[in-house]
């Protein structure tokens, strides 16, 4: 028994140094995640609109065309909870913050990241954001929560073919969604996915949604929520009970709190086709044309004491 144990340990202590070196490494290849965070590390202080969410606010929302100094630290399935986490994180040093963006989409108030497809986003959050939001410990690694073909791909991307894997402008906008797709069976495919299968989440939701708004509100700044523009194959096969829910929702916390105004942008005629790279997001000319909108808008309810 002895001898077995000695030659299982000598035969899987080269596999766990290699796993430990291969996770160091895979750490260490340059990340939007941890781009965003030390960008705050430096800067939050500085910054004076904050713009959160998910791929709508990151790719959506470009704060190069921002009046005053912002950053998006929005990104890619980014749940209320997350944003929370964010502000909270940087609590101490939001000296300059005078405004705070937060979407409330269709899915919005129905879905958490940590609990989708996607929940394997939540390592990249608990690595490189310095969070800790999760206590499985997979979700704290490179190597035990993505698949070998994908840890491989970012390896050899990185460190062979010298690509880089950063898609984040230097003020945190998406910048891949630069053409136009094909709208129609995007924004009808999207709409379907996007359809809660329950409101399981939609009062813990609302809680925070809340907790973000009275974070802000103990700091003297505004809160502008957002329902972003979509093309029309998104909007048509919406499901309009959760719809109506959520916009009204929204429109009810916004009476209900005078530091928060309420933007519905669903079916803004003012996008046309050409301001979307698919059903449900904009593209660069979209992005320019919406944080221009919503610049002037937020400028405008502040000269009418609208909060």
């Amino acid at each position: 028994m002895k001898k077995f144990l000695k030659w299982s340990i000598i035969f899987l202590l080269p596999v766990l140094l290699t796993g430990i070196c291969y996770e160091i490494l895979l750490r260490k290849i340059p990340n939007d995640y941890r781009y965003k965070k030390e960008y705050l590390d430096k800067n939050a202080r500085k910054i004076q609109a904050l713009f959160l969410g998910s791929s709508h606010t990151y790719y959506g929302i470009n704060p190069a065309y921002s009046s005053v100094p912002g950053f998006n630290a929005g990104y890619v399935f980014q749940s209320l909870d997350y944003d929370l986490a964010i502000l909270r994180k940087y609590e101490q040093a939001w000296d300059s913050l005078k405004y705070i963006v937060v979407p409330v989409d269709y899915f919005s108030l129905y879905s958490r990241l940590g609990t989708g497809l996607e929940a394997w986003r939540v390592k990249n959050y608990n690595l490189y954001w310095d969070m800790d939001m999760s206590r499985n410990i997979v979700e704290h690694s490179e190597v035990l929560t993505n698949s070998l073909n994908a840890n491989a791909t970012r390896f050899t991307g990185f460190y062979l073919k010298k690509n880089s894997f950063i898609t984040s402008s230097a003020l945190g906008w998406g910048t891949g969604y630069d053409s136009t797709r094909e709208l129609m069976i995007s924004g009808k495919s999207a709409a379907e996915r996007h359809l809660a299968k329950n409101d399981k989440y939609f009062n813990e939701n609302v809680a925070i949604l809340k907790s973000i708004i009275e974070f802000a509100k103990a700091k003297n700044i505004k809160v502008v929520l957002i329902t972003s523009p979509a093309y029309r194959s998104y909007v048509d096969n919406l499901d309009k009970q959760q719809l109506g829910r959520t916009t009204q929702t929204a429109s009810a916390i916004a009476a209900d709190y005078n530091n928060t105004v309420y933007f519905n942008h669903l079916s803004d005629s003012s996008f046309a086709e050409s301001d979307f790279y698919d059903g449900d997001h904009l593209n660069n000319a979209g992005a320019k044309k919406y944080t221009l909108k919503l610049d002037s808008l937020i400028r405008t309810a502040e000269k009418n004491g609208s909060f």
